[in-house]
């Protein structure tokens, strides 16, 4: 009886998802406000997974849905809805990831050197955010999406427009690169 539950809760959300992205078709932005606010922290999780900061995923994600709700009309299938916003997200974060590389270029007398008494927990924090921050942009995004905004492995497929088992293989992928990176920071550190 659950798979009924489950297939019944899914042709709905997927009826009111249809209807929803009809309605903006046809200028009804209500209709899309209601659309942004659903996929608004997946969107942010995509721009975040290319930014590493908080204010700029939003500002992508706002410019996003801004340019989506401006070119409606270029949406080819009603069902691709959030795959298309994840491609516009994915290209202005991109640009916006460039343009502060440019921005972001600081002569090395300027920069100040860590403290020696640094608590353990917040440095490694800090070390394995920096290790994600290096994985491929396709490996951050499934990790940010599974782990930053909880999503579970179907909502990542519908999002990113992925099999299912593309999204493990992303995640395997870049769980491991991480735990050898650790693991050879780990030793470099036992060798100093």
């Amino acid at each position: 009886m659950p798979l009924d539950a489950d297939l019944y809760s899914r042709d709905v959300k997927e009826n009111t998802e249809t209807t929803l992205v009809r309605a903006a078709l046809k200028g009804d932005a209500d209709s899309f406000g209601r659309l942004c606010g659903r996929y608004y922290s997946a969107i942010v999780a995509i721009a975040y997974s290319r930014l590493s900061d908080r204010d700029l995923a939003e500002d992508a994600a706002q410019e996003a849905f801004f340019i989506a709700f401006r070119n409606i009309s270029q949406l080819k299938k009603e069902r691709h809805f959030i795959r298309w916003v994840a491609g516009i997200c994915r290209n202005i974060a991109s640009d916006m990831a460039k343009a502060r590389i440019r921005d972001k270029l600081v002569p090395i007398q300027d920069c100040e050197p860590l403290s020696k008494n640094e608590d353990k927990e917040t440095r490694d924090v800090e070390i394995v955010r920096s290790i994600v921050a290096e994985l491929p942009v396709k490996m951050k995004e499934v990790i940010f999406l599974r782990y930053y905004d909880q999503m579970s492995y179907q909502q990542i497929t519908d999002v990113l427009g992925i099999s299912q088992e593309a999204v493990n293989g992303r995640l395997r992928r870049a769980k491991r690169i991480v735990a050898r990176e650790l693991r050879r920071r780990a030793s470099v550190e036992v060798e100093l």
